[in-house]
């Protein structure tokens, strides 16, 4: 077998660091406050969430899914003290999820 050169595996790294990005958005239903931020590539099984919210909050999350169910649960902790989670429905484009974040109901968009 043959080894990998390193510059194919930059190239491959580099592309799947391409499938993931700003591909969150969202809102707190209540107050408006608004969500972006950026999801880690596959979701289910175990990725990150970082969001920055209108208010200068930024929020990290963990998911954890079932691929069969096609959901996936986000535990959401943000820098002011709120902690939540969003329960997310997975489809071929995007992943929508609602849940609460603080004394907050919220809605996330992750587009793929």
């Amino acid at each position: 077998m043959k080894p990998i050169p390193f510059a194919l595996l930059g190239i491959a790294a580099f592309a799947l660091a391409g499938c993931a990005g700003d591909n969150v958005t969202g809102r707190a239903l209540a107050t408006g406050e608004t969500f972006t931020g950026s999801s880690s590539e596959g979701l289910i099984g175990g990725g990150s969430l970082s969001l920055q919210s209108s208010k200068g909050t930024k929020c990290e999350g963990r998911t954890m899914g079932a691929e069969q169910i096609g959901s996936t649960v986000a535990v959401i902790t943000c820098d002011d003290g709120r902690a939540g989670s969003v329960v997310f429905i997975d489809g071929p484009d995007q992943s929508v999820g609602r849940g609460v974040l603080g004394n907050d109901q919220v809605t996330l968009t992750i587009a793929k």
